[in-house]
C-alpha cells in the first residue's frame, strides 16, 4: 500500500456512502436544488477531497521514488568518495600520530644522551678535582737525581792575609796568621 492509499479509499467510501444514503436522509421539501447542493457540500466535497489529497500524495511519492532512484548512483558515488575522504583522513592522522610519536621518542633519547654527558662531564670534573686534591695533600717526590758525592776536606785562603789552610766539611775556623774566621763553603 503506497502513500496516500487510505486517503484515496476513505474518500471513495465517503463519496460511495454519501450517494447511497444522503438521497434517503432528506426529505423532498428542500427541492431538487437543496438536494444537490447539501449532497456536494456534505458529501461529495469531502469525499473527492479526501481521494484527491490521496492521489497528490502518491503522486509525490511516486515523483520522489523516481528522483532517488535516478539519484542512486551519484549518491552511491557520492558516498564512496566520502568512504574515501574519511580513510585517507584517517590515514593521514595515524602517520601523523606516528610521526609525533618518533619525534617524541628521539626527544627523549637527546634529553637522555645530553643527561649522560652532563653525568659523564660531572664525574670526569669531580674525579680531576679529586686527584689534584691527592696530589696537593701528598708531599711532592723529588726527581730522582744521583746523591751528591761526599764532602771532602778543601783548602781555604784567607781572605785578609791570603794564608791557606785545609779545613773539614762543615767546619770554621780562625786564620793562623790573622785571625780572620774562615768557613768551609
Amino acid at each position: 500500500m503506497g502513500a496516500g492509499f487510505w486517503y484515496k479509499a476513505f474518500g471513495v467510501f465517503w463519496s460511495a456512502l454519501s450517494l447511497i444514503l444522503y438521497p434517503h436522509t432528506l426529505s423532498p421539501s428542500y427541492g431538487l436544488d437543496g438536494l444537490i447542493a447539501t449532497l456536494i457540500i456534505f458529501s461529495l466535497f469531502p469525499g473527492v477531497s479526501l481521494y484527491c489529497i490521496g492521489a497528490r500524495k502518491s503522486r509525490r511519492f511516486k515523483w520522489k521514488q523516481k528522483y532517488l532512484d535516478e539519484q542512486e548512483p551519484y549518491l552511491v558515488q557520492f558516498r564512496l568518495e566520502l568512504q574515501k575522504l574519511e580513510h585517507e583522513q584517517e590515514l593521514a592522522r595515524e602517520e601523523r600520530e606516528r610521526a609525533e610519536a618518533a619525534e617524541e621518542a628521539a626527544r627523549l633519547e637527546a634529553e637522555k644522551e645530553a643527561t649522560l654527558a652532563a653525568m659523564r662531564a660531572e664525574t670526569e670534573e669531580a674525579a680531576r678535582r679529586a686527584a689534584a686534591r691527592r696530589r696537593m695533600s701528598t708531599p711532592p717526590i723529588p726527581p730522582s737525581s744521583p746523591p751528591p758525592p761526599p764532602l771532602m776536606p778543601k783548602n781555604i785562603s784567607c781572605a785578609g792575609c791570603g794564608a791557606r789552610k785545609v779545613l773539614q766539611p762543615m767546619q770554621s775556623t780562625e786564620c793562623d796568621y790573622c785571625g780572620t774566621m774562615l768557613v768551609y763553603s
